[in-house]
C-alpha cells in the first residue's frame, strides 16, 4: 500500500512539473528515484557500506522534498538557483562525501 501511494505521488509530481522549472523537475525526479535507489539496495544485498550510507542518509533530503516541491509549484519564486530539491548545493557536497567516508570508514572497521 505505501509503494502504491508512493508511485502515485511520484508520477503525480512528475505531471505536475511537465511545464514548471528545472527546480520543480529536479525535486519530483529525486522525490521518485530516491525510493527506487533505496529498494535497489535493499534488494542487493550485502552492499557495501560506502555505497549504502549515502543511499539511507539521502532520506533526509528525500523527506524534506516533498513539501519543497508543492512550495516550488504554487509559488515559483522561492526556488533558489543555489539549491537542489530545497538544499543547499553545498550540503549535497559536503555531505555526500561525509557520507561516503563515514561508509568506507564504518566498512574498515566493522569488517571481521
Amino acid at each position: 500500500m505505501i509503494a502504491t501511494l508512493w508511485g502515485l505521488g511520484a508520477l503525480l509530481a512528475f505531471a505536475l512539473t511537465a511545464r514548471k522549472s528545472t527546480e520543480a523537475k529536479a525535486t519530483a525526479a529525486y522525490f521518485g528515484l530516491w525510493p527506487a535507489a533505496a529498494f535497489l539496495l535493499y534488494i542487493s544485498q550485502p552492499t557495501p557500506l560506502w555505497i549504502a550510507v549515502p543511499v539511507v542518509f539521502g532520506f533526509i533530503p528525500w523527506f524534506l522534498s516533498g513539501p519543497h516541491l508543492w512550495m516550488v509549484l504554487y509559488y515559483p519564486r522561492s526556488a533558489r538557483p543555489e539549491e537542489i530539491a530545497g538544499i543547499p548545493k553545498a550540503y549535497w557536497a559536503w555531505g555526500g562525501l561525509a557520507s561516503v567516508l563515514l561508509g568506507a570508514l564504518a566498512e574498515v572497521l566493522l569488517r571481521p
